[in-house]
């Protein structure tokens, strides 16, 4: 999801979460003596060595490189598998959304529709994608024409996009739409739906152990999430905002468009929170004070990019398509 807004906001299932929430009961009397018992005794620890040394192995020989980012995570669920749950979520999703879906020949879903595909183009011409994760997939665009809907956009696995029209008065813009398409874009791209999966066995191991240890379930559900879950999500949010702006960038869409976003968002989240205090380090999305911190930071290398797309000559291509598109929703 795109922020710490739609974090809080939206009750779509727009992305499955891959977090156990499992709560283990007592197995012994709850003083840790079988987990005691399980370092000290000889035979214990050779079992012991051996799980670790096999699971050491099997996390080394799955970790891949993200796309654009260069990140090493560990991924070992099959690319099969975020299909199948695309699919699954996204006729959930129609069944939510559906009688407020605009047509496919819709001006401003064709217009959506243009500035996703030229997200998608850009990220074809990136030597570090891997393109056998964008081939054959069924990209389609949504536009939810529904104003109670708080503002929100997200893609699937298998390439359904959504985007909600309360959300276009936010982008204001292509340049904002394109922050917030490529953002959603490179989740899918970077295989974050697969990464989340793929650690859900390690949390319900560390749940276990700390339950063992402990006897308690609550405060460890609370001491996972705040050093453990949370971080790892706020890190694939910033992930997905850098390989964003870059395919942003390479798509010669305006990468300072994506600051202003930012600070719109940013807002937008004040008006509506009326200022409430951001525990950033209990969200699983970065506040966006600090994404518009990294945009920055994050901005000469995607000019540079932008440059060696030759940008001007398309952004005049551009202009004069979108002049000939009416404008549906206020701002945008």
């Amino acid at each position: 999801m795109l922020g710490n807004l739609f974090g809080r906001l939206s009750s779509t299932p727009c992305r499955t979460r891959a977090y156990s929430q499992s709560t283990y009961r007592r197995f012994n009397n709850g003083n840790g003596n079988t987990f005691r018992h399980l370092l000290f005794d000889a035979s214990s620890r050779k079992y012991l060595a051996i799980v670790f040394g096999g699971g050491s192995l099997f996390y080394l020989t799955h970790l891949e490189e993200a796309p654009i980012s260069g990140r090493k995570r560990f991924i070992w669920i099959p690319a099969s598998l975020e299909l199948m749950i695309g699919k699954y979520t996204y006729k959930s999703v129609l069944r939510q959304t559906g009688n407020a879906i605009l047509p496919q020949n819709d001006p401003t879903t064709r217009r959506v529709a243009r500035v996703f595909e030229r997200i998608v183009e850009a990220a074809h011409r990136d030597s570090s994608v891997d393109k056998s994760l964008l081939k054959d997939i069924d990209w389609k665009i949504h536009v939810v024409n529904d104003p109670r809907a708080p503002p929100n956009a997200f893609v699937l696995p298998g390439g359904k996009v959504f985007v909600f029209s309360s959300m276009l008065g936010i982008c204001q813009n292509d340049d904002g739409l394109a922050t917030v398409l490529s953002h959603e874009f490179a989740h899918q791209l970077a295989r974050h739906t697969g990464e989340n999966l793929s650690k859900a066995p390690v949390y319900t191991i560390l749940s276990v152990v700390l339950y063992t240890l402990t006897g308690v379930d609550t405060f460890n559900n609370i001491l996972l999430d705040g050093l453990v879950r949370m971080p790892a999500s706020r890190q694939m949010e910033t992930e997905a905002d850098y390989i964003g702006l870059m395919i942003m960038s390479r798509a010669c869409f305006n990468p300072d468009e994506s600051i202003r976003l930012w600070k719109r968002m940013a807002d937008f989240e004040s008006r509506n929170f009326r200022g409430a205090a951001n525990f950033e380090f209990l969200s699983t999305h970065p506040a966006s004070e600090r994404r518009i911190q990294n945009m920055a930071q994050w901005l000469s290398r995607a000019h540079e990019l932008y440059d060696e797309s030759d940008c001007r000559g398309l952004r005049q291509h551009w202009q004069q398509w979108r002049s000939n598109t009416p404008i549906i929703f206020p701002g945008f």
